[in-house]
């Protein structure tokens, strides 16, 4: 940040909450069910309160493909981008040490199973299975990012509803699916549900000129806010501003609230934000667990780093005061 010598500021000390998910499941709309059922990635301290909704290309197999030796399966799946295909290789640990493989796979050859020494194995879905290998051996596969089309919150008007029972129900979504359906055929729809978490930044600099009257107050705020139990919102809050902000940084095709309007003293979906006098929100995704990102035109995808792999962090900072009187955190970017 630089200091302006001569110009003076309301505090020498500013708060920003740092939003950042901390847990995320991609799945499709057929396993949400079963996954609501079984799962134990979201309970009470670990909810799941905001999911999206993603594109990418269909995967498939091919299932004429098949080389086994003692270690290693090897399989070819394709990448559809409109009507062409583009094929790829995949291998898989062969724990069995056995060459008596043989592949199954039926229209549309998007699950396929293994039968291994005449007995069957689970099967496997393509698109989960290629994401999984690819987080264990990470390499760059453009195509198989997730292109944002919706960010919604599943929270209830009293925090009642479930994923499943606010997703699978939920209009936008029917959409998303009828017009990639009509539009582009050679695309799956995905969902990914997420829990993001909170922590709280507190920063002060002595060179900042302040009026004198404002040093106690100074004081205070900065010890408050160095508290992490002090910065408090209420569950609906902490959502209404994850989901606004989330919205902004990625503005996705399918929203339309917050793209233009958020933050706005006005709203008072995230009005906690300004009452307690919070300088910025950072938000930020982190899918380098995926070894994907998520991007939309106005949040594209980031560069390579200099081991020639990606960090697929995506990361936006939103200010609730101007620079008039206070000093903006991050300016000179964030971290």
């Amino acid at each position: 940040m630089k200091i302006q010598p001569d110009k003076e500021h309301k505090y020498s000390s500013e708060c920003a909450i740092d939003i950042f998910l901390s847990t995320f499941q991609i799945l499709q709309q057929s396993e949400l069910e079963f996954f609501t059922k079984t799962q134990q990635i979201f309970n009470k301290t670990n909810p799941c309160n905001i999911y999206f909704i993603l594109k990418r290309p269909k995967t498939t197999i091919n299932p004429s493909y098949l080389k086994v030796d003692k270690n290693w399966i090897e399989l070819m799946f394709y990448i559809q981008v409109q009507e062409k295909k583009e094929s790829r290789l995949l291998r898989i640990p062969n724990n069995d040490k056995t060459q008596n493989i043989k592949l199954h796979s039926e229209y549309p050859y998007n699950y396929f199973t293994l039968i291994i020494n005449e007995r069957h194995s689970d099967s496997f879905k393509v698109g989960a299975l290629i994401d999984q290998v690819q987080f264990e051996l990470p390499k760059v596969e453009p195509l198989l990012d997730y292109e944002v089309l919706y960010i919604g919150q599943t929270f209830g008007k009293n925090g009642e509803r479930t994923p499943l029972e606010r997703i699978s129900s939920h209009s936008t979504l029917q959409l998303i699916y009828s017009e990639a359906i009509s539009k582009n055929p050679d695309s799956d729809i995905w969902i990914m549900l997420t829990s993001f978490s909170q922590k709280n930044i507190a920063s002060t600099d002595g060179r900042i000129k302040i009026p004198k009257k404002n040093e106690p107050i100074d004081l205070k705020r900065f010890l408050n806010f160095s508290d992490p139990n002090y910065v408090q919102f209420t569950d609906k809050q902490k959502i209404n501003f994850t989901e606004a902000s989330l919205i902004k940084a990625f503005r996705p095709k399918y929203n339309k609230e917050y793209k233009d309007t958020f933050p706005s003293k006005t709203h008072k979906t995230y009005s906690e934000c300004y009452d307690l006098d919070i300088n910025a929100i950072v938000i930020e995704t982190d899918t380098s667990a995926l070894s994907r990102w998520l991007y939309t035109d106005s949040k594209p995808k980031g560069k390579l780093n200099d081991n020639g792999l990606f960090n697929y962090r995506q990361y936006e900072t939103f200010h609730f005061v101007t620079s008039d009187d206070r000093h903006k955190l991050f300016n000179n970017e964030y971290i």
